[in-house]
This record gives structure tokens, sequence and C-alpha cells, in this order.
């Protein structure tokens, strides 16, 4: 078969991303199934076996399909993944979720703090706290972008019950009710796995890798009033950092 010309090449691997997309969406190439080998796809589709990479590469890119040694190219989902980006510059953008998110409360309930959580959270063992299990959701399309564990001291805790139509986090909720504010915040980012639960709220594979977002809140007394431990699935959320050094030019 001979090499397709540059400009159509382009065209061709987008349409046949397409074709295959709408295969995968429309149930044709249901969820676990695996698509047909490239050699297959070369002639049925009559492209080169670049411009199929090529188409298949995007459907990769996109969360749709998965390439296993030795199995074949099997579909891991029907929907793209949708990525959000924070980008900061400041320290209230470090703190706060990008305007793009909102939050979904799944469930309130008050708890005692167990040593294995005071651990992890560094708060006291056996104090009072409030948890809110919530998601964070993209705005436009209700995609899920994380599973978020919430623990907030009971005196905030009111800011939950109120109307919340803009998705404000609850750093300004809390900030704009009691006018207490984040002197200071601890931030911890690292890479995990996600649990067996939060397959199906997440729309994720088991052992998926996650990104995993843990800050603490501490107000002007040092004390810590609320915490978030944030679970981000692979390509849903990345971080952008803008930073500036000051050059002493010994003027």
């Amino acid at each position: 078969m001979s090499p397709e010309p540059t400009a159509k090449r382009k065209a061709r691997h987008i349409e046949i991303q397409a074709k295959l997309r709408a295969g995968i969406e429309d149930g044709t190439y249901p969820l676990g199934s695996l698509l047909p080998p490239e050699q297959v796809l070369c002639t049925t589709l009559s492209a080169s076996r670049f411009t199929v990479r090529q188409a298949l590469a995007g459907l990769r890119a996109a969360g749709l399909i998965e390439s296993r040694s030795g199995f074949g190219t099997v579909v891991t989902r029907t929907k793209s993944r949708e990525t959000i980006t924070h980008r900061m510059t400041t320290f209230e953008e470090l703190l706060r979720y990008p305007g793009e998110t909102i939050r979904r409360q799944l469930s309130i309930e008050p708890i005692t703090v167990a040593s294995g959580l005071a651990h992890l959270l560094k708060i006291p063992t056996g104090s009072q706290w409030v948890h809110l299990k919530s998601m964070r959701l993209a705005r436009d399309t209700n995609a899920a972008i994380s599973w978020v564990n919430a623990y907030i001291l009971p005196r905030f805790a009111d800011v939950l019950d109120l109307p919340n139509p803009d998705g404000a986090p609850l750093l300004t909720q809390i900030e704009i009710r009691h006018g207490h504010r984040a002197a200071k915040a601890d931030v911890e980012i690292f890479v995990g796995r996600i649990e067996p639960e939060l397959i199906e709220p997440l729309q994720c594979q088991a052992d998926d890798p996650a990104l995993i977002i843990l800050r603490r809140y501490r107000g002007a007394d040092g004390e810590v009033y609320l915490v978030t431990h944030s679970i981000h699935p692979e390509n849903r959320f990345s971080l952008a950092f803008e930073m500036s050094r000051q050059i002493d030019t010994g003027a």
C-alpha cells in the first residue's frame, strides 16, 4: 500500500478516529471488548498502518482504549475523560479549586477521629469533626473530576447546609459566613491508586493511578479547621504552577 500524502493523512486519521469512537459510543465495540487488530483495520478502512496508529493514539489519549501486550487493544471507557487544569500564580489560587468545577455533596456525618485518620490528617485522635463525602464535577458536562473527603470543625460545618448554586469551595464558604480565613495551608501531593468503592462514582478501573491532594487549612491561631483529601483518577486533573524569581542586580 502506497504512503498517503501528509495533508490527506491528517484528515484521514481524524476521520478513522471519529468512526472508531462512534463505534465505541454506540456499543459496536462495548466496554471490555477488543478492537480489530491493526492489520484488519488497515484492510477494512483502506488506510495505512501509520494512519491507523495515529487514530488509535487519539483514542488512547482520550482514555477510551488501552493496548495490552499479548492481548490486543481493549475498550476501557465509552466516553472521553475530561481534564481540568488548575493554573496557580497566587496563594489563594493554590487553595481553591478552579471555577470550571462544582461540588456535589453526597453525605454528611459527625465523626470521632480514629488514630489512623488522625495521623493522615494531622489532627488530634478522639477529636470531633464533621465528615463530608463529595465529588468535584466539571461544571459544563458533570463529568467526574475527583472524589473529595472533607473534614470540618463542627463550629464551621453549618456552611454545608447553605445553598451553594455556584459550587463555591468550602474554604470560601467558611470565610464568607464566619470571617475565618486561612492563614496557612499545608499541601501534600502524591500518587496513589483508586480504591474499589470509588470505581463506580468515578467511572474508572480498580487500581487505576490517581493524583491525591491533601490540604490542611489553619487559621491565624494556628488551629487546623478544614482538611480536604481529594482523589483524582489519572488524566482528570493537573496542576500548573507559574513562579518567578527576583533577581538581585546589585544596583
